[in-house]
């Protein structure tokens, strides 16, 4: 299975450069790249801050701009986000019985879960009891079945002193069933705009950066410092009968000289494409 993870898309005004970029601009090349290069993917997931304010003006342009996308995807809030508008502008995006955007796509080898852990009006994330015990409810429908949780905070220290203190309140409170569990394979996540792998709690996750600024990589201070890096999307090559997972990120707007790697020739543009 493949799927496509996009997020921090930051979308606000049109015509709105926020560090130097054009994030409808740029969401509209990523769409474009993706409908080339991966129109064959299940699944396109974003992460979370879909937009910069909530602002149902913002909401209304990312439909229109995703209009254009080839493939089926999935919304989730991020703390950028305002739950009423994205629901309001999205009505076909599932939502559980307690009104919270989490979902569950199941196939016949996996399931995919999507977690909402916005608190309306602050930065840190939050899995109250309801959708915890929503979640609960999906891993034991699942029976033993492979899972893969997609959401947008990380429930796990990174080493960041700026983003740390942001990120999912109390995780182990999502660690500890998930271990119990025991089928979760891999988590995926946003929020803090940089690339980044590791495990927790024995589960392998991974963080991509994004559409937005990158933020510095700063180990030994906070800082606010983003930086303008290229722009990004993962795509998640998922085999749960051999239990692997891959995870690439595209530098999508990215355009490097290019060389034959057999005779070290640089190539001209024309000369790839005809290659490819």
């Amino acid at each position: 299975m493949k799927i496509i993870q996009v997020t921090d898309v930051h979308l606000g005004r049109q015509g709105e450069r926020r560090y130097g970029a054009d994030l409808h601009q740029r969401l509209a090349s990523c769409i474009a790249h993706i409908n080339v290069h991966h129109a064959d993917a299940a699944l396109c997931v974003f992460t979370g801050d879909l937009t910069e304010t909530g602002a149902p003006e913002s909401y209304a342009a990312l439909r229109a701009a995703l209009g254009a996308l080839a493939v089926p995807y999935r919304l989730l809030p991020g703390n950028h986000d305002r739950r009423s508008n994205l629901i309001a502008a999205f009505p076909d995006n599932p939502v559980d019985d307690n009104g919270f955007v989490q979902s569950a796509h199941e196939t016949d080898d996996e399931v995919l879960l999507f977690l909402d852990c916005l608190t309306e009006g602050r930065i840190e994330g939050e899995l109250c009891e309801g959708r915890l015990a929503w979640l609960d409810a999906r891993l034991a429908e699942a029976a033993g079945k492979p899972a893969y949780v997609f959401m947008h905070h990380p429930p796990v220290e990174l080493g960041l002193p700026q983003l740390d203190p942001l990120a999912l309140e109390q995780p182990r409170r999502l660690l500890d069933p998930l271990k119990r569990h025991g089928n979760v394979r891999h988590i995926f996540f946003g929020h803090v705009h940089r690339d980044i792998a590791g495990t927790v709690a024995g589960i392998p996750f991974s963080a991509q950066r994004g559409l937005h600024g990158r933020f510095e990589l700063a180990l030994d201070r906070p800082s606010e410092i983003v930086e303008q890096a290229p722009p990004s999307y993962a795509i998640i090559l998922i085999d749960s009968a051999n239990e692997r997972v891959v995870v690439h990120g595209c530098d999508f707007l990215e355009q490097w000289p290019v060389y034959c790697a057999e005779t070290g020739e640089r190539l001209a543009p024309d000369a790839v494409r005809a290659i490819a």
